[in-house]
């Protein structure tokens, strides 16, 4: 290839690259960097003692969400889910950096720093599973997945 069609070549690819971006909705760029640092904490999957299905043992189980990001995060309608389908949506909930909400699989009454997702019976495998994070848009945050050998409990 001759040097004028390499440089028409990359002119063209790097045009193309630029239009691309430019092209792309605000939203997208606000919604990764309004999301960067949020991440699933840890996952309580297999509650302790036997899965007795009674409120204290389905809120033995739980996942939590924690933002290690620079800014606050609003979760409204971010979404919690794992392989069979079971998803916790949030509703209004502001993460300040560095805090950190509880959901529990259960009943209870929510508040600032726990949910429950009034479930009656134990949602998570114990031998393994995967939870992920979506934005309200749908995009995946953080994924968190865990093996028969973690005892019941991951930090991810």
């Amino acid at each position: 290839m001759s040097r004028t069609a390499r440089t028409l070549t990359a002119t063209a690819l790097i045009t193309g690259a630029m239009l691309t971006a430019a092209a792309m909705p605000a939203s997208a760029h606000q919604d990764d960097r309004r999301h960067r640092g949020l991440e699933i904490g840890q996952v309580q999957y297999d509650a302790p003692g036997p899965d007795r299905r009674n409120n204290r043992s389905l809120n033995s189980e739980f996942f939590t969400v924690v933002n290690n990001g620079r800014h606050a995060v609003q979760l409204r309608n971010y979404t919690v889910s794992d392989r069979d389908g079971n998803t916790y949506t949030f509703d209004r909930l502001r993460l300040r950096r560095g805090q950190e909400v509880t959901v529990h699989t259960g009943h209870g009454q929510d508040h600032r720093w726990h949910r429950y997702q009034d479930s009656n019976r134990h949602l998570y495998d114990n031998n393994r599973g995967r939870l992920t994070l979506r934005t309200d848009g749908g995009n995946r945050v953080d994924q968190c997945r865990w093996g028969r050998g973690d005892g019941g409990h991951t930090d991810c």
